[in-house]
């Protein structure tokens, strides 16, 4: 197996990037956090949600150029507006 991208405790890179336990061939370098490389968090990492590459997000970290730039913001999804339900009149001696 080849080394770690990213050499030492004194390296800049996240505790989580995967610069610190796969050589810089076995992942991908996003140019900030996305929704196309979301934190799994069952096993505290990033993947790509194509095929699950480990994605780094910080490249500034790492001295690199990013291979993939990350896709604009979605704009976040407003729910329709449910008109507030009426209650029906009863007579004092139904509504106990």
């Amino acid at each position: 197996m080849s080394e770690p991208f990213a050499h030492g405790e004194d390296h800049p890179a996240c505790g989580i990037c995967p610069s610190k336990r796969l050589p810089r061939e076995a992942f991908v370098v996003y140019d900030r956090p996305s929704w196309e490389c979301p934190f799994d968090p069952a096993d505290g990492h990033r993947y790509t949600l194509d095929d699950r590459t480990p994605a780094c997000v910080h490249p500034h970290k790492l001295g690199v150029e990013p291979d993939r730039i990350a896709p604009p913001p979605k704009d976040p999804v407003e729910p329709e507006a449910t008109p507030p339900r009426r209650r029906r009149w009863l007579p004092s001696f139904l509504a106990r």
